[in-house]
């Protein structure tokens, strides 16, 4: 087997996650900002433990940490396309509270999702 569907296979897994992350960001944004940190968090950790908890039950081509460091490059990726090509908004929101500590959240839950499964 070729490495590209098993790419192909986690890149869609994070591209599921991160949709549930912005159906929650969309809708939870006039939160106040503490709650909406704390629930971003949450979410973000939650989101990507789920859908990895499926992946990791269904595939194994990668290690965990491999599939964790590549699931964070399609991240990545994803968040590259998006706020440079789709997006038109200010990017306040690109900062360590609301961007960085998230994409830890989402490599422990990968992590974490295949950690369970193992």
């Amino acid at each position: 087997m070729t490495v590209f569907f098993p790419l192909l296979f986690l890149g869609v897994h994070v591209g599921v996650a991160w949709i549930l992350v912005e159906v929650f960001v969309n809708i939870f944004h006039g939160l106040s900002r503490f709650w909406y940190i704390l629930w971003h968090y949450l979410v973000v950790g939650g989101a990507f433990f789920l859908v990895f908890l499926c992946y990791f039950s269904l595939f194994s081509f990668f290690s965990i940490f491999s599939t964790m460091a590549i699931a964070m490059v399609f991240l990545f990726l994803i968040e590259v396309v998006v706020f440079r090509y789709m997006y038109s908004g200010e990017l306040w929101f690109l900062n360590y509270l609301d961007w960085i500590i998230p994409v830890f959240f989402a490599a422990s839950g990968v992590y974490a999702a295949g950690w369970f499964v193992a």
